[in-house]
């Protein structure tokens, strides 16, 4: 959107009305800021800007090591790295993803009463985003850029992208449109620091900048799949862009060499005046009114939301907005350590091929230094002698450890990434770098589950605009109907069964009051529709108008983030069996169930039987059947979503 003009540079075609220019004119400020917070070195990031910053620690990750060598003589000596701060930030990443991490949310009526019904629900929605979407692979790509970068943020998107399709008919080839479902639904796109601009590089919260603005470079085939329709679309050209001359009132179309096939698309967002507005390669595709364009992302209230969070490995200061990357705290200490390994791999190669004086009329050449080689000299005067004295390679070594202690200090210890502990390190030591590590670990997962949080309130609104709402079905003869979507999670684990949960919006609930006693025989209705007490699936009726209408607070717990290992659930669940087995209180065939699942997984189900008749003379507390049918109808009235 911005770019220097010239007096040879093209006017463009695209000359719109003066409250599209003075809008223009008014967003090319805010981005020429937002670049400039960019670009501007900063105290906080070593006196380096964002990009710098984010060069030198991509370079660090990348374990860059320049090999040009201008002078010959030194063309012998050792180039290359370690790898250490690449090494603590895989160790780092694998600890960060031992599990996708997926919010929890809690569900609150206008009386804020919790109603843990609808919480149930939204979180299995969320799931089921989830695995609908590429957030596996954008958690993972903004879990290392958070390791990398001074900010990465991850974008939630949703979208209804149409396509053009040809069929074939009686009369030949006609184009119809349908929804393209490649650049349609949820998406979890992730954004570098330089696809982000802000306007207050000292607020850390992302919701009070005044201004954000999302840019990046597409496909013009992709721009024309989203923006085709509109009316300014013809002046759209990649690797050009319109910018707006202030002082004349004129577009210029400027050549972007850079990006020759692509278009730059460029998003204003202002969350306090509720516009959001899109400019392709500088062109205005908004509506034609400047102010009839509300931001597309809102919450349950209607209020407009930034759909972006940012992550970052540490906070600088209390307000600096960009974080200090790992590759930025291990940037010293790497450095250190392989010009310690430099100097010592050089001095291992002269002491192995030490260069030597000779004094003396005899030659001494590498004709006769060879292994077991026997020289007489002619010249009694003739010595050889060593050009280095013996060097101390211990000591450069033990320097080495030093700094490599250095970097556990900010990353996680090597055992904690797998390495096996030294001989010589006592039991009691080993513990200690352990707890140490951990309680670093969680450390970052506490910043990591900040965004987390953040990031979870923009999935529920997602949820709540676009997936609760009736959708628009075609009919046989042209006729259509409005219906609500259901979701489908295989594989989850209800009353320590696995099975399939199926929650289904019923706009038969819309207005409904229902007492108690009609939902124990609606419940009873569902049972029977799932075949019980054979089912292979559970039903959930959820009133969509009550659910969108709650407010729901995500939570997010670091100690529960790094799930324990196989072995330990497997020994905790055979305790928990041994402990409970003969409480009144607790249900015996849910807790082999769950013992099961921990050994079993999916298959658990394969081993357990219906359990067997009670022997004569005694007298069960509470019948099988009847337990487990209450239980059943109970978890049924949960998933109606009515209100008592």
């Amino acid at each position: 959107m911005i770019g220097d003009i010239y007096s040879k540079t093209p006017v463009s075609t695209f000359q719109p009305s003066k409250e599209v220019a003075d809008f223009t004119s008014y967003v090319q400020k805010d981005y020429s800021y937002g670049q400039e917070i960019l670009t501007k070195p900063w105290m906080e990031l070593g006196d380096l800007s964002v990009t710098e910053r984010d060069n030198r620690d991509k370079m660090t990750f990348n374990a860059f090591v320049d090999e040009n060598v201008e002078d010959p003589s030194e063309a012998w000596k050792w180039k290359g790295t370690r790898s250490k701060a690449r090494n603590k930030a895989i160790a780092m990443h694998a600890q960060l993803t031992a599990g996708y991490i997926i919010p929890m949310f809690m569900a609150q009526n206008e009386n804020d009463e919790e109603d843990r019904d609808f919480s149930d629900i939204m979180r299995d929605i969320i799931e089921w985003m989830v695995y609908n979407s590429e957030y596996k692979s954008s958690f993972l790509a903004v879990s290392m850029g958070m390791l990398v970068n001074t900010v990465t943020y991850l974008g939630a998107e949703y979208a209804e992208v149409y396509q053009k399709i040809k069929e074939k008919t009686a009369k030949g080839f006609t184009t119809k449109e349908i929804l393209d479902e490649v650049l349609s639904g949820f998406k979890a796109p992730v954004y570098s620091a330089e696809q982000i601009l802000i306007s207050n590089a000292y607020e850390q919260n992302i919701q009070k900048q005044r201004c954000i603005i999302k840019r990046r470079f597409i496909d013009y085939t992709e721009a024309q799949a989203k923006y085709g329709d509109h009316e300014n679309w013809d002046y759209i050209q990649p690797g050009v862009r319109s910018v707006f001359n202030g002082s004349d009132g004129i577009f210029y179309d400027i050549k972007d060499d850079d990006h020759p096939f692509l278009v730059e698309e460029a998003t204003y967002l202002n969350r306090r005046e509720d516009t959001e507005v899109c400019f392709l390669g500088g062109i205005y595709m908004g509506d034609s009114d400047p102010d009839a364009n509300p931001i597309r992302h809102r919450d349950n209230r209607n209020a407009p939301k930034y759909n972006v969070t940012p992550f970052g490995y540490q906070r600088i200061s209390e307000h600096f907005f960009f974080y200090k990357s790992l590759m930025n705290a291990q940037y010293w200490d790497n450095m250190l350590m392989d010009a310690q390994y430099e100097m010592g791999m050089n001095r291992i190669f002269l002491d192995t091929n030490m260069p030597i004086a000779v004094s003396g009329s005899d030659k001494i050449d590498s004709d006769v230094i060879f292994p077991n080689s026997v020289v007489a000299f002619q010249d009694k005067d003739t010595k050889v002698t060593p050009l280095l004295p013996q060097a101390n390679i211990g000591a450069m070594f033990a320097g080495m450890n030093a700094a490599e202690r250095s970097m556990e200090e900010s990353s996680v210890s090597g055992i904690t990434a797998g390495q096996l502990p030294q001989g010589e390190q006592k039991a009691t030591t080993v513990s200690i770098a352990e707890r140490n590590a951990k309680t670093l670990l969680e450390g970052v997962g506490k910043t990591l589950a900040e965004s987390i949080v953040q990031y979870g309130d923009l999935m529920a609104d997602c949820a709540i605009q676009h997936l609760t709402v009736p959708q628009v079905e075609e009919l046989a003869g042209g006729k259509t109907k409005m219906k609500y979507r259901s979701f489908i999670l295989n594989e989850k684990v209800v009353a320590g069964k696995s099975a399939s949960k199926v929650i289904k919006f019923d706009e038969s609930l819309l207005g409904m009051e229902m007492t108690d006693e009609d939902k124990r025989r609606r419940n009873l209705e569902l049972l029977q529709e799932t075949g019980y007490p054979n089912n292979k699936k559970h039903l959930y009726l959820v009133n969509p108008e009550l659910f969108a209408r709650r407010k729901y607070l995500c939570i997010v717990e670091p100690q529960r983030m790094f799930p324990q290992n196989q072995e330990f659930m497997q020994a905790m669940a055979m305790n928990l069996q041994q402990v409970f087995q003969n409480n009144p209180y607790i249900s015996l065939e849910a807790l082999t169930r769950r013992t099961a699942h921990a050994f079993l997984r999916g298959d658990a189900e394969d081993i357990m039987q219906e359990p067997q008749q009670q022997m004569m003379g005694q007298t069960p507390q509470t019948p099988a059947g009847a337990q487990a049918m209450n239980k059943a109808t109970a978890m049924g009235m949960q998933g109606l979503g009515v209100s008592a």
